[in-house]
């Protein structure tokens, strides 16, 4: 009996890791309880009393808090290249507008660059990133005094 309770256990676990609902974590604890029972030589209407006695506790207990604290996270940020808006870089060759592309080196990477008034800039120049149009960098010089 004690195969039976870990085999739905670990069922359970792996239908809470893609619902994260938080009910199949309490019944697959339930479930472990009733195989710890199992091992200890329990009848059948113990080991089933005590899976359903850690079931009920967890899910009645322990799922609110936990439920609450998963709410409250805060927003999700997925990194991206929405990250990279307010960076510092350093045009390669020179950079004019949509029509004229250049490249900015951003991190040990090459990107493809445009800026953001037109303006063409010169080769080593300082540039921060304004905003990011697919995989081009929308640069503008950096203010006077500050360093790349």
């Amino acid at each position: 009996m004690t195969i039976f309770w870990l085999v739905v256990g670990v069922a359970l676990l792996g239908v809470e890791a893609v619902t994260v609902a938080f009910f199949g974590l309490f019944i697959a604890l339930g479930c472990f309880a009733g195989a710890v029972a199992s091992t200890l030589g329990a009848d059948a209407w113990v080991q089933v009393l005590a899976a359903v006695a850690v079931a009920l506790l967890g899910i009645l207990v322990a799922r609110p808090p936990v439920m609450r604290a998963v709410r409250n996270r805060g927003p999700i940020t997925l990194p991206g290249v929405q990250g990279l808006v307010g960076q510092q870089a350093v045009t390669v060759d020179v950079v004019g507008d949509e029509h004229h592309p250049g490249h900015a080196l951003l991190a040990g990477e090459r990107w493809l660059a445009v800026t953001d008034s037109g303006d063409p800039l010169a080769p080593d120049m300082a540039v921060t990133v304004a905003a990011v149009r697919g995989t081009t960098l929308v640069v503008r010089p950096l203010a006077r005094g500050a360093r790349a």
